[in-house]
């Protein structure tokens, strides 16, 4: 579960200078449609990177209730401004007045993305959709480097080369033996086949092998990704834990002095330590806690148990035992000494879930759950509970491998399949009014 392999699975939108913006703009308009004229007004906004100005365009232009997963509320939208630097439209694509597509590229990096937007027929043409996703390099956009290094179509060769590294990879380390064995199996089957003789797109060869992969083991994390080389990025060497790309996105305080924490993912320990104290720190005087895990995809486990310790007084609490192949375990516990202030073991916590928290998420999400330490709102989690360590295949292929499985201490089981279930089921988008329902409730009894 780590963050930094994360940044290149979920890249998103980003800020532009004002310069840029600009740029963007005039690219956006070569189709003069309503929907590229929509589109426009919509990245000059979130270029800006404004609160204010992003919240008067979509109450105007574009409900949330409409968008993507990563861009569907102001926090998310404004730590996904905050924490990536910028897009350049590449090439428009399919454009009609209510559709209009682009190909985009990262501007701190060789990521592309491809979004889609559509508009009402009707003035003021409000949107109706809008999509947005990381995608491979497409070949015309390659560069003379990467077409060397294997960017381009891959060859029967090069499938067998990692085919046999996959394999390898699955016999020595998954965390168990036996269902190894069959994922092997079913890889060979299908190549004796001639499945995947055909496939000369890295992302498609890499999907189909993620899709026969867990079509065996059941097992979210085990998956094969097709992704651009990426080149030396222009931001600092200790990131900002409140930037989403390091997992924390916006803090705020409701009626009652009820704080929010959002928490995307679990950055590395070692970069965001002095963050997650300094976060943690400033709503410790809150007389209850909402931690927003919704569309938390994990990271790194050391960096939850960090943000587990402030959620517990100074004496050491057993959350989990991580179990590898061989039968080693160890356990994970609250840390008896952090920096900064704790929220405690008292006040009341409210954790909000959806269906894609997953990883990191669901663990910490479970172990409060299981410690009877908080109440959990939303939809059951994903599912995805074993512990995953990332190989590289070669410059293009990375193969994420779990290595080890969690039990929890009371229940002797985890969330590996099943998902982490509720204790107020709701929908993910009213699950924050029924945490600030309860807590006021809660409040009030308390008196």
């Amino acid at each position: 579960m780590r963050c930094k392999m994360l940044t290149f699975l979920f890249r998103a939108i980003v800020v532009v200078t004002v310069a840029s913006e600009a740029t963007a703009l005039a690219q956006a308009t070569t189709s003069e449609g309503p929907a590229a004229k929509q589109f426009a007004a919509w990245l000059a906004a979130f270029n800006k990177g404004d609160r204010a100005g992003l919240l008067a365009y979509h109450q105007q232009s574009f409900p949330y209730a409409v968008s993507s997963q990563g861009v569907d509320d102001i926090d998310r939208e404004l730590g996904l401004s905050a924490g990536t630097r910028g897009f350049d439209i590449m090439k428009p694509e399919a454009a009609s007045p209510t559709r209009y597509s682009v190909v985009l590229k990262e501007r701190s990096s060789r990521q592309f993305a491809h979004a889609t937007m559509e508009v009402d027929a009707t003035a003021p043409h409000r949107v109706v959709s809008f999509e947005i996703h990381p995608i491979d390099t497409p070949d015309e956009f390659l560069t003379a480097e990467e077409r060397r290094s294997g960017g381009g179509p891959i060859d029967g060769a090069r499938r067998r080369s990692l085919l046999d590294k996959i394999v390898h990879e699955l016999d020595e380390d998954y965390v168990f033996p036996d269902v190894a064995r069959r994922m092997i199996a079913a890889l060979r089957e299908h190549a004796a086949h001639g499945a995947y003789d055909k496939m000369t797109d890295g992302g498609v060869f890499a999907d189909t092998l993620t899709q026969d992969l867990q079509h065996v083991s059941h097992d979210q994390h085990m998956r094969v990704i097709h992704r651009t080389p990426r080149g030396p990025r222009q931001q600092p060497s200790k990131p900002d834990v409140r930037d989403v790309s390091c997992g924390f996105g916006a803090s705020e305080r409701f009626k009652g002095n009820v704080a929010r924490v959002i928490i995307q993912g679990f950055c590395d320990i070692d970069d965001v330590r002095e963050g997650v104290a300094d976060v943690m720190s400033k709503v410790a005087d809150a007389n209850a806690l909402i931690l927003d895990l919704r569309d938390n995809t994990g990271g790194d486990s050391h960096t939850v148990d960090l943000v587990a310790s402030y959620l517990f007084d100074d004496k050491p609490v057993h959350l989990r035992d991580v179990i590898v192949r061989d039968g080693t375990a160890g356990a994970s516990w609250t840390n008896p000494s952090v920096k900064g202030k704790r929220f405690g073991g008292r006040k009341p916590i409210y954790v909000l879930i959806n269906a894609h928290t997953s990883s990191g998420g669901e663990s910490l999400a479970y172990d409060l759950q299981c410690l009877h330490r908080a109440t959990l709102i939303g939809e059951k989690t994903a599912g995805a509970a074993n512990i995953t360590r990332p190989y590289k295949l070669d410059d293009w292929f990375v193969m994420m491998v779990p290595v080890a499985r969690v039990i929890n201490p009371l229940t002797k089981t985890n969330w590996e399949g099943v998902g982490v279930r509720p204790d107020v089921a709701i929908s993910a988008s009213a699950a924050l009014d029924e945490a600030l329902r309860r807590v006021a409730q809660e409040l009030r009894s308390n008196r």
